[in-house]
């Protein structure tokens, strides 16, 4: 399938911003970045028409990711040799997948509009009751804690290097890689 990849030229070299279905719809987003950024102009931007196969497609493995990244797999051996636990090994292995998932987008924590999605779990213990007798979990995410039913109702809201572009792309990642995600969620050694 073909799509229309949009560039930005900074000095000799360009960034790649996003993959579009239409020319149409990559002027539109350079129209948009004009307007939020006073020293874009049109003429830093530039399109490619390019051969494209869904990420989704290409990334089922951590092998895959680091084959899209063009980069080693981890050596997990001498990792473990240096102490590294399995919750860190996965947590690199994740974030080389979430790079490759978001071929090339880097989240901007000081923008406020840009929309950050992460995937979200329902750990259910095996064992655990609530006081009705049904089954208990914890909701599980990466970007945020909070605490209640405390003098006051403190929350913290962090960035994470595990964040997407987009809400499907953070799903497929909670799905396909949702061992991992274990790893680093639960104690799980």
């Amino acid at each position: 399938m073909k799509k229309i990849a949009l560039f930005r030229k900074y000095g000799e070299s360009a960034e790649f911003v996003a993959r579009f279905d239409s020319v149409e719809e990559a002027s539109d987003q350079v129209k948009d970045i004009i307007n939020e950024d006073e020293d874009a102009n049109v003429f830093d931007f530039y399109t490619e028409e390019q051969e494209y196969t869904d990420i989704r497609e290409r990334v089922k493995t951590y092998a895959d990711a680091c084959e899209v990244l063009g980069i080693a797999e981890m050596d997990e051996k001498a990792f473990k040799a240096c102490g590294f636990r399995p919750d860190e090994i996965a947590r690199r292995k994740l974030e080389t997948i979430t790079e490759a998932l978001n071929e090339g987008w880097r989240p901007d924590w000081n923008n406020t509009n840009e929309y950050k999605y992460f995937p979200w779990f329902r750990i259910l213990p095996g064992k655990g009751k609530d006081a009705e007798g049904k089954p208990c979990g914890a909701a599980a995410g990466l970007a945020s804690a909070s605490a209640i039913r405390a003098a006051s109702d403190p929350a913290a809201y962090s960035g994470s290097r595990l964040c997407f572009h987009d809400s499907d792309i953070a799903a497929y990642a909670g799905d396909t890689f949702r061992d991992l995600y274990a790893q680093i969620l639960v104690e799980k050694f």
